[in-house]
């Protein structure tokens, strides 16, 4: 047994030695590293001032020109030098993009120009200043505008006044160039339109019991609503226009028979063989 026990003290003899400090040595020394790592920190002023500064150059170094496309830069190039440029600043009172007519292909269209905010809330204080004497065929008239426009006037602006109550924020600079682009200034023309519009009269829908199985065609039809079969229509046209086109060809004739020609004579073709 003793010749065994000698190579395990050397054994051990050769391992590290660990030696446990006292538990105020190990606090000290960690107190001691976190106050050294504080201390390389810097500030938190000179640290934020750092990043302000890089901020400004990393956006420079961000900021890439912006590639406008095709049409973008011709658009630019007409609004600027071509006929466009008279479309940049709205005329004055009037528009400059359309005419009276939005759509030329409906001329019968002829939207009538808005009212401006002013005259809105003129129409809207003398309302206000005695309902009972101020009606809206009153106001209709003195401001030469329908009764219906005078009654859309009314609600809208009762519905301003309570969103400004709540305190609600309009936009008025917004309206205000609007009027603008729209013509709605009124002091240059005046606007005129009468009291009430008056729509064609349009007969009620007709409206006949059928039985499934009994048949209803188109002469049923006209009888019922008192009109000529839609055949008989067509027919009618058609010969309308065969009578117009029959007294044109007629008249072409006519001017041709009476016009002299150049030359009475017949001319003739003969045919000659060259080769022999």
């Amino acid at each position: 047994m003793l010749p065994t026990a000698r190579p395990l003290l050397k054994v051990s003899a050769l391992l590290p030695q660990r030696t446990l400090a006292p538990a105020s040595h190990r606090f000290f020394s960690c107190t001691t590293q976190r106050w050294n790592e504080d201390q390389q920190q810097p500030p938190a002023d000179q640290q934020q001032q750092g990043e302000e500064t890089a901020a400004p150059a990393a956006e420079e170094e961000q900021a890439e020109p912006i590639k406008l496309s095709r049409r973008r830069r011709r658009f630019h190039e007409w609004v600027k030098d071509g006929s466009g440029a008279r479309f940049v600043r709205p005329s004055q009172g009037t528009t400059n993009y359309l005419g009276s007519t939005p759509f030329p292909n409906n001329p019968l269209f002829q939207p009538r120009p808005p009212l401006s905010d002013q005259r809105r809330q003129e129409i809207y204080d003398t309302y206000a200043s005695d309902p009972q004497e101020w009606s809206i065929r009153k106001l209709a008239t003195k401001y030469n505008i329908s009764m219906r426009r005078v009654e859309a006037i009314l609600k809208l602006k009762e519905s301003e006044k309570e969103l400004e109550m709540k305190g609600v924020a309009l936009q008025s600079k917004f309206s205000k160039g609007m009027e603008k682009l729209m013509g709605a200034d009124q002091t240059v023309q005046i606007l005129q339109e009468p009291l009430v519009d008056l729509f064609p009269k349009v007969k009620k829908p007709t409206f006949k019991l059928v039985e499934e199985h009994e048949s209803f065609t188109e002469k049923d039809a006209a009888k019922e609503l008192n009109r000529k079969p839609i055949r008989q229509l067509e027919e009618k046209v058609i010969a309308m226009e065969e009578a117009k086109f029959a007294k044109s060809r007629i008249a072409s004739e006519a001017i041709k028979s009476t016009t002299p020609t150049s030359s009475s004579k017949q001319k003739r073709f003969v045919i000659v063989d060259t080769s022999r």
